[in-house]
């Protein structure tokens, strides 16, 4: 014997699959522009990261040619952008004002007022 049912048929009414499938849809559209900001921050990453390779790259090819001066010098990194570089002596501002110098080099973007890229000291050679 089986047992009988009142009140209709089993199943989803039409409102209930259409209410699904909306909270369905605005999970999805969340998640991609999850996804979508990610990689835009990654690659935005990636793009500085490069930059501070190549400005990193040029310091050392300017620290390898030779004795370092206090001066400025310009150039273009590979995508066409202009770069300054200002080497300074820093000596005067430490607590030690005698012995070598100390080199300050500061690559930035544009002029000597742009946005610094790579900055590092470098020893000079001592006194003989």
């Amino acid at each position: 014997m089986s047992a009988s049912r009142s009140g209709g048929e089993d199943g989803f009414t039409v409102v209930e699959v259409l209410v699904a499938f909306a909270i369905a849809a605005i999970g999805m559209i969340l998640a991609l522009q999850i996804a979508g900001e990610t990689v835009t921050g990654l690659r935005r990453a990636a793009l500085w990261q490069n930059e501070a390779d190549e400005a990193e790259s040029i310091c050392l090819h300017r620290i390898a040619a030779g004795p370092l001066v206090a001066g400025i010098g310009e150039g273009r990194f590979a995508d066409g952008r202009p770069w300054t570089l200002v080497v300074s002596d820093v000596r005067a501002a430490l607590p030690a004002r005698r012995g070598p110098a100390v080199w300050r080099l500061v690559l930035t973007l544009g002029g000597p007022e742009g946005r610094p890229v790579y900055t590092t000291l470098v020893p000079g050679k001592p006194d003989a």
